[in-house]
């Protein structure tokens, strides 16, 4: 299984929200940086990364969108 970027947030608590939504719909995610971001979250450019698996892209991004319109990529 191929992993690919659905997006990026600044924020670890939008990123589990997303992973939520997706876990509904029966879609795995990976969350990326997500300690980084803890530690350095006052750093620019530091986030957190949803990541899913190639195969199911279209669909999280519909969640994404739907969700969280201003991240999507």
């Amino acid at each position: 299984m191929k992993t690919v970027i659905l997006t990026t947030f600044t924020s670890n608590i939008e990123a589990h929200m997303l992973q939520d939504l997706l876990r509904n719909e029966g879609i795995e995610s990976i969350l990326q940086g997500e300690l980084t971001n803890q530690v350095l979250s006052a750093l620019p450019g530091i986030g957190v990364q949803v990541l899913v698996s190639e195969d199911q892209l279209d669909q999280a991004k519909s969640i994404l969108k739907e969700a969280f319109p201003e991240h999507t990529m």
